[in-house]
């Protein structure tokens, strides 16, 4: 086509581009484009965007420990007694820490809380189960259900604090 220039990316200078970032209009490689629902956008706009969603403080990460902490300390020994219905409290006690991290936090999000949560419950769980395990060598069935229950348990948390709110 006459007088159509040609682009190069502004994060690779020796690639040759048509797209542009719908935010900015910087040209980008396909490489460097990031598909967004309204459109591909460079990674700056992206982490721009992704900076104003998460808003949560240092002191929420806190805050998210040690509820999710204190909640697997105090849910580990009624799991142990549960045991195959266990499986019925994981989601259960996962989307009760979830709504209570996401409260006391004041309902900031934050791109790490999920993972925050998701180790303090397991760390609740195998504090209390470890001394279990190690005594009694024939203590895997408990460890079969304590993992389902863990599994279930943190896929809520993900679910709930990390795609849902």
């Amino acid at each position: 086509m006459v007088g159509e220039e040609t682009l190069f990316c502004a994060f690779h200078p020796d690639i040759p581009t048509t797209l542009r970032c719908n935010r900015c209009g910087r040209p980008i490689c396909p490489r460097c484009a990031i598909s967004t629902p309204v459109g591909y956008r460079c990674r700056e706009c992206v982490a721009g965007q992704q900076a104003l969603f998460f808003n949560a403080r240092p002191l929420d990460y806190g805050i998210a420990a040690l509820v999710a902490v204190v909640i697997g300390l105090l849910t580990a020994p009624i799991v142990a007694a549960l045991g195959f219905w266990a499986i019925f409290a994981g989601p259960l006690v996962g989307s009760l820490t979830a709504g209570v991290v996401h409260r006391l936090t004041g309902r900031r999000r934050g791109q790490w809380i999920w993972l925050v949560v998701s180790g303090g419950l397991a760390a609740g769980l195998v504090m209390l189960r470890l001394p279990l395990l190690l005594a009694s060598p024939f203590a895997l069935t408990r460890l079969l259900w304590d993992g389902i229950y863990l599994a279930l348990a943190i896929s809520t948390v993900i679910g709930y604090l990390r795609f849902w709110r």
